[in-house]
């Protein structure tokens, strides 16, 4: 066996360990977020129905994404939550969710909105 092929793909190996790593931590922490997201956007689509059919108050209506928000853990203000109510609600929310990985931090921005015409 020669020298050179002795411990040639170990060094492989390690480096495609630590990007498989990076990868599965960057997914550990960025997927929640997503889900919550995502739960986030349904919710608000169920809340524009039963606020047209509640005749709410814009400020009902925000009092309850940020209900919602809070349950989901999601860094949502109440200045984020935009309320349109008359012949139609209309919700909009506009927010940034710190990803923190250790090495990195970046911000994952979300804008999930929902409308509904009055019946």
């Amino acid at each position: 066996m020669r020298r050179s092929e002795k411990g040639a793909g170990t060094g492989k190996l390690i480096f495609a360990i630590i990007i498989l790593s990076l990868v599965g931590w960057t997914a550990y922490k960025v997927i929640p977020v997503y889900v919550a997201n995502y739960e986030l956007n349904n919710d608000i689509h169920d809340l524009a129905v039963q606020a047209t059919v509640d005749h709410a108050s814009m400020e009902q209506v925000q009092n309850k994404v940020l209900s919602y928000a809070k349950d989901l853990e999601l860094p949502v203000e109440r200045e984020d939550i935009k309320v349109e109510v008359g012949t139609r609600v209309v919700i909009d929310i506009d927010y940034k969710v710190p990803i923190d990985l250790k090495f990195y931090t970046f911000n994952m921005h979300f804008t999930p909105s929902a409308a509904n015409n009055a019946l």
